[in-house]
């Protein structure tokens, strides 16, 4: 009866561990169903490459000025021309705004009739109308549409006068390159009507008229990106986070169970060892609580027979045709361990080299060991083939993802000569070294890796 009792307390605890894998492997389903790869997705307007190493310009322009003033005086417009310089830099921060600082500058002609030099300096807001019609921001425009406003001052060199000025007009651009545009401009300065000396000095009136074309040439970063959207990343990572907390609790209510689990199993081993029945069963109780089936111990032979026929590769294994060694070898102290000399004669007629490769990692581009700390390495496997009479074979590689295949085959000669160097270095013999080299590859993850000189050991 009581055998019957242990019998159905056994399969009850069985039926419940199936039952709570089943549940734990429910709720592993349910967290990747909820852990899906996301589309990136991304804000309207929003864009990166706003930094200050990006979409800074130069312009350099030449063309025609005609001053227009009050009062009118002699002449008319076309007896008002004088040649134009126009230099500026500046940044866009959005494909839509930007800034720049222009000067302008040469000869204009006053209401006298008379040429007089003339400096004008004004900070501009630039806005690219045709940005808005760009279907695709990560393209360079073809066309660019800029009107623009700005202020900051003028000077006649004839009267020294310094007054403040306006500044307004619209840019034309056509781009040649990524970094060069044709670039034409249309604008005017207006300041006081006695900026030529003549005039009202507290009313607007004097205004010079501009026309230029050039050359704009973009320094640093070109171009556009759109910011991905970070709210659906945050509202999955909120979404994890509860998960997490939610499988902690779990976690939590399990491991009491299993507790109540490992005393139940402590009582019944009592009740089977008050029934002598561990014996029986050849039973064992784990750290842990948990009753495992015994086994008799290893005798080792079979570790011991292959140890003898490596050492003796012309025996069969017959145990009874070399019993002597076999006794030699059974003392199990010794069944795990193999002396170096041991080792090294079971590799001499092999083709495989000896033990683990040794890799050295080096800079990208460079033959210099990412570490000086790495030459350590090289000490002790010189030390190790002199001692044993081994040869070196050593192969210099490069990362494909970087450089031209010429340049790769160069620098992996040039990584493998380096580390045959050093080996001289520690009086490794010449004829004991062997190089080789294979060039870019692609062979290991991450690709830093790939950047490595391998030495492998052999015996001949």
């Amino acid at each position: 009866m009581k055998k019957t009792v242990l019998l159905m307390a056994a399969c009850l605890l069985v039926g419940k561990a199936a039952a709570q894998s089943a549940t734990d492997e429910q709720s592993y389903v349910f967290q990747e169903e909820e852990l899906q790869p996301l589309e990136p997705t991304y804000l309207d307007n929003v864009f990166s490459g706003n930094a200050w190493d990006s979409n800074w310009f130069l312009s350099a322009k030449g063309g025609m000025s005609a001053f227009i003033g009050k009062p009118v005086g002699h002449g008319d417009f076309f007896d008002r021309k004088k040649p134009l310089l126009n230099v500026s830099i500046g940044k866009f921060f959005t494909p839509h705004i930007g800034g720049r600082l222009a000067y302008q500058g040469l000869q204009l002609i006053d209401a006298d009739i008379q040429a007089r030099n003339f400096q004008s300096i004004h900070a501009d807001f630039l806005y690219n109308i045709a940005a808005h019609f760009r279907k695709n921001v990560d393209e360079l425009p073809r066309w660019d549409f800029i009107p623009y406003a700005g202020c900051g001052i003028i000077r006649n060199s004839y009267t020294h006068q310094k007054p403040f000025a306006i500044s307004y007009g619209i840019i034309g651009r056509y781009r040649l390159a990524s970094r060069l545009h044709v670039s034409a401009e249309l604008g005017a300065t207006t300041t006081w009507q006695n900026f030529d000396g003549q005039g009202a000095p507290n009313k607007l009136g004097d205004h010079l008229l501009q026309a230029s074309i050039g050359l704009d040439l973009t320094i640093g970063k070109v171009g556009w990106k759109k910011v991905v959207d970070p709210k659906p990343y945050v509202f999955q990572n909120d979404l994890l986070i509860d998960q997490l907390g939610k499988m902690k609790e779990e976690n939590f209510k399990l491991d009491k169970m299993h507790k109540k689990d490992a005393m139940a199993l402590k009582e019944m081993r009592k009740i089977l060892e008050i029934e002598g029945l561990l014996d029986k069963y050849n039973l064992a109780m784990t750290s842990d609580g948990e009753n495992v089936k015994t086994h008799p111990r290893n005798n080792y032979s079979g570790l011991n027979s292959l140890r003898a026929r490596l050492r003796n590769k012309g025996w069969n294994g017959n145990e009874d045709e070399y019993k002597p060694m076999l006794a030699d070898n059974n003392d199990s102290t010794n069944a795990t361990e193999m002396a170096p000399e041991q080792y090294f004669q079971v590799m001499k007629d092999g083709k495989i080299f000896v033990g683990a490769p040794i890799f050295f990692f080096f800079k990208i581009g460079t033959d210099e060991l990412t570490e000086k700390a790495q030459v350590i390495n090289i000490k002790e496997v010189a030390s190790t083939i002199k001692k044993y009479g081994l040869y070196a074979r050593i192969v210099g590689a490069a990362d494909s993802q970087t450089g031209t295949a010429y340049t790769n085959e160069r620098l992996s000669a040039k990584r493998a000569d380096y580390i045959a160097a050093l080996m001289r270095e520690q009086e490794v013999s010449e004829d004991h070294i062997q190089t080789q080299y294979r060039g870019g590859i692609s062979s290991y993850e991450p690709q830093t890796g790939n950047r490595n000189t391998c030495v492998m050991l052999y015996f001949k």
